[in-house]
């Protein structure tokens, strides 16, 4: 992500963590747990175990744990994603323009539980750590990007710096009539769709699937640069997801080239995720 929006709450002081309940994930013998900071209790409603959804923002992480504090770094599911399919159903049809609906993965735990005290890290430095993230899903209801961001380190977790550019990849830009709330786009987000992401050395793709319709693009041209990040992708990476905009972030590396127009009505958007499996 180019600004998180949450920048500012991680880094408030007393952040507690807060297990919002198990989620089945198709592929797994285990449940997963979705957990977040406290403050996202006011924006997160549970589908049973079948998925979630944020309104007016929120932030959440899934983890092997049902853990009601951040006292245990290992309490994060770390996917291996190297080689797998990782799919969701997700609802776009209430993120409007200048708002960003993400799902992500992070290599978290950091080294450090940083100012926000979740062990959270990213490519940008939030919490003041550094760390590889892969951006499977940077949304809202008129374009959809994916992106790429590698680190450099030692190896062994403690990261020196990382691209926050990274190598990206919009919808939009790949056919204008691949993604956008209308019905003559392969993929109508005035409704809900399937959405695929799968990765592997010098790989990475988004698949989506609606009705008899598919739709698919690269996050990253750059053959190198998606080897590098298939090493984070082996290791194990967090999933999170977020609902995030407003307050003047500039949103139009994501949806500027659409036309839409904004600003971010955040209180007013809300996303939903369900069905999650995993497959090779």
């Amino acid at each position: 992500m180019k600004l998180p929006g949450f920048v500012v709450l991680l880094g408030l002081a007393g952040v507690h963590a807060k297990n919002f309940g198990p989620l089945e994930v198709k592929g797994l013998d285990d449940p997963i747990y979705v957990v977040g900071p406290d403050w996202t209790a006011d924006f997160i409603k549970m589908d049973g175990t079948k998925g979630f959804s944020l309104n007016g923002g929120g932030r959440v992480y899934f983890a092997t744990k049902p853990a009601d504090d951040f006292s245990d770094p290992n309490m994060y599911w770390q996917t291996n994603l190297l080689g797998s399919h990782f799919a969701y159903k997700i609802n776009l049809s209430n993120v409007g323009c200048k708002c960003n609906a993400a799902g992500y993965f992070i290599d978290i735990p950091g080294p450090a539980p940083g100012d926000g005290g979740d062990w959270y890290c990213d490519a940008n430095f939030v919490n003041n750590q550094w760390c590889p993230e892969y951006d499977t899903l940077e949304s809202n209801r008129h374009t959809i990007a994916g992106t790429l961001h590698t680190c450099d380190g030692d190896g062994n977790g403690q990261w020196s710096s990382c691209d926050r550019g990274g190598c990206q990849a919009n919808a939009f830009n790949v056919d204008s009539n691949m993604f956008c709330p209308e019905s003559r786009c392969t993929i109508d987000t005035s409704k809900e769709f399937l959405i695929s992401h799968n990765q592997n050395y010098g790989y990475a793709n988004i698949w989506m699937q609606q009705e008899e319709r598919e739709a698919n693009f690269m996050i990253c041209s750059d053959e190198g640069y998606a080897n590098r990040m298939a090493e984070s992708y082996e290791a194990g990476m967090v999933f999170g997801a977020s609902l995030w905009g407003g307050n003047g972030i500039n949103m139009d590396w994501l949806d500027g080239m659409t036309g839409c127009s904004g600003p971010c009505n955040l209180e007013g958007s809300s996303v939903s995720f369900r069905d999650f499996e995993i497959w090779s």
